[in-house]
């Protein structure tokens, strides 16, 4: 395999029998967690495939068994709003990214994922996962909405009523339930990963390039107008969630929710508006 690249927080390779690029997430110490760095030097590998239409696939693991995180949890009683929502739109422009590179993407969820690494999967083309594996879309656990997709998209993808269980309850989702709603196209054992990865990468690989590149780009433009419509939805959502600014109460250990009550927010809402015009009259 051939080495691409010098990434901090990813790494790549190119395997040239089935043309597959591996991109491994690897910041093994923060659990794979996106971060800006990471949510960066992503786009710049993704905006480079644009034009690579020799390459047939891209392959997207981790370097630890479970996925990712995707909130840096430690870190998120910190966290600013503008800084979340740099994360949002960053990640948001990656999976709709995704969804159009002329490469079949495949992400490989191992062991699991959670808040904004189950969002990113939604960008790619097929998705698989140990029969281990657990998935949540657990935001709300965490004081935040799934805004970069897990709302519009995830409910576009697949069965709403799916997407409306997973979201709402925040529960860890089991290879079954995955396979059945159709958000995982294969799951495997650790003994037979490799081979299960290998037939599907040969699978793509023995396709016509041109006609299963126009076949993806056709399976876009039929939802096109619907993730659309959903992103600016997730937006206005997410603006209005942060108000409460729960994420900063509660870290992953905590047990005891400090969460601002729900009759709290008609208030909290007010109270932001008038810090907004305040905050415009200074800078006229």
């Amino acid at each position: 395999m051939q080495t691409l690249f010098n990434y901090t927080t990813i790494s790549t390779r190119l395997e040239k029998t089935t043309r597959t690029l591996f991109v491994t997430l690897n910041r093994p110490d923060w659990n794979n967690a996106f971060r800006l760095e990471m949510l960066f030097e992503l786009e710049s590998l993704l905006a480079w495939c644009t034009t690579r239409v020799e390459i047939n696939s891209i392959f997207i693991d981790s370097s630890t068994p479970h996925f990712s995180t995707g909130l840096e949890f430690e870190t998120l009683p910190k966290t600013s709003a503008s800084q979340l929502d740099k994360v949002n739109m960053k990640l948001q422009k990656i999976i709709f990214a995704m969804m159009q590179l002329p490469q079949t993407v495949i992400v490989d969820l191992g062991e699991g994922s959670q808040t904004l690494a189950s969002e990113f999967s939604l960008g790619a083309d097929i998705r698989i996962a140990s029969k281990k594996t657990k998935v949540a879309f657990n935001h709300c656990s965490y004081g935040l909405v799934p805004a970069a997709g897990g709302m519009s998209m995830l409910s576009t993808l697949i069965s709403p009523a799916f997407a409306r269980s997973w979201v709402l309850s925040g529960k860890a989702i089991e290879a079954s339930s995955l396979m059945e709603s159709g958000y995982l196209s294969l799951t495997y054992e650790a003994k037979n990963r490799t081979e299960k990865i290998q037939e599907l990468l040969t699978s793509v690989s023995a396709q016509a390039p041109v006609q299963r590149i126009q076949a993806k780009l056709g399976l876009f433009e039929t939802l096109r107008s619907q993730f659309e419509s959903g992103i600016v939805m997730d937006r206005k959502i997410a603006k209005a969630s942060m108000v409460s600014e729960d994420w900063r109460t509660k870290k992953p250990e905590q047990k005891d929710l400090n969460f601002m009550p729900a009759k709290s927010m008609s208030y909290a809402v007010k109270l932001s508006l008038v810090k907004n015009d305040d905050t415009k009259n200074l800078e006229h």
